[in-house]
């Protein structure tokens, strides 16, 4: 029929197709229309770098709260040491002064606390050792008295060293260095010139068995040292004084005070004074 299309592919005269339509049905179920504008609530959302950093917080923490109790834990730390040795102080005042007990083990400085013992005026040395898990031990060796320094009639306890001691005085017969003018005054832990102490302490000695003589009296003098005086002997009862300084060339001042003593027998001369201090330069009245 001369009106009628052919069916067939297109272009051949069957219509061109039309893409089809559907209606699909909005998610946003709100009416239309005008609307009051809200804002809208905030969302939050943790990233993975803030949940690492939330989790090595804690962890660190964590560790923190561990190292302080290691640290701080009854098992590490020094609760009581003990004190050897002592006679005259107490174990409180060593103890005080260490500065140990309640200290842990991983910050405990022990040659510190050495030196804080050794600096106490009655303490001569002592050794501070660690032992077992928590445990320290306190030696102490404490400063004897040897004598007594004299200052305006007032008698100090020292020991062999010259240091000044805060304890008991010296016993009776004890020996006793004077000095003369003093212009000081003396506090405990103070030391006086130890090569004074030493050369009285060696003549106190020794003098009756190298002169024959004993020491009756030890006066110091800033600007002449130890100044000795001997008692008389068999042949002569009258008192020698005798200026030693310091105890330098102790042994050479004690040969030719012995030398000098002896001629003064042979040839019936009066000693009074002698002054070892300048060497071979004896003089002597």
């Amino acid at each position: 029929m001369p009106g009628a299309r052919t069916p067939g592919k297109w272009p051949y005269r069957a219509a061109k197709p039309v893409r089809g339509r559907r209606v699909v049905k909005a998610r946003d179920a709100s009416p239309r229309g005008v609307h009051r504008r809200t804002a809208a609530e905030p969302t939050y959302r943790i990233t993975r770098l803030q949940a690492r950093l939330v989790l090595a917080a804690a962890v660190l923490a964590m560790l923190g709260s561990g190292a302080w109790w290691a640290y701080h834990s009854p098992w590490v730390t020094v609760e009581h040491a003990q004190v050897r040795g002592l006679q005259q102080l107490s174990p409180e005042q060593i103890r005080s002064a260490a500065g140990v007990d309640g200290k842990s083990v991983f910050g405990l400085d022990l040659k510190a606390a050495q030196a804080r013992v050794a600096a106490l005026p009655m303490v001569k040395s002592a050794t501070v050792t660690k032992h077992g898990w928590n445990g320290v031990t306190i030696d102490v060796q404490e400063r004897t008295v040897w004598g007594s320094w004299q200052m305006n009639g007032a008698n100090v306890p020292i020991d062999a060293d010259g240091y000044v001691l805060d304890g008991p005085p010296a016993l009776p017969g004890s020996p006793v260095i004077v000095e003369a003018n003093p212009h000081r005054v003396l506090n405990a832990g103070d030391r006086l010139d130890p090569g004074a102490i030493e050369l009285a302490a060696r003549l106190v000695r020794e003098s009756d068995a190298a002169f024959g003589r004993t020491v009756q009296a030890l006066v110091y003098q800033q600007d002449a040292g130890i100044i000795a005086v001997l008692s008389g002997s068999a042949t002569d009862d009258r008192q020698l004084w005798v200026t030693f300084g310091d105890a330098r060339d102790y042994d050479y001042k004690v040969a030719a005070l012995y030398v000098l003593i002896q001629q003064a027998q042979d040839e019936n001369l009066t000693l009074n004074t002698v002054d070892l201090r300048f060497g071979d330069r004896l003089s002597f009245n």
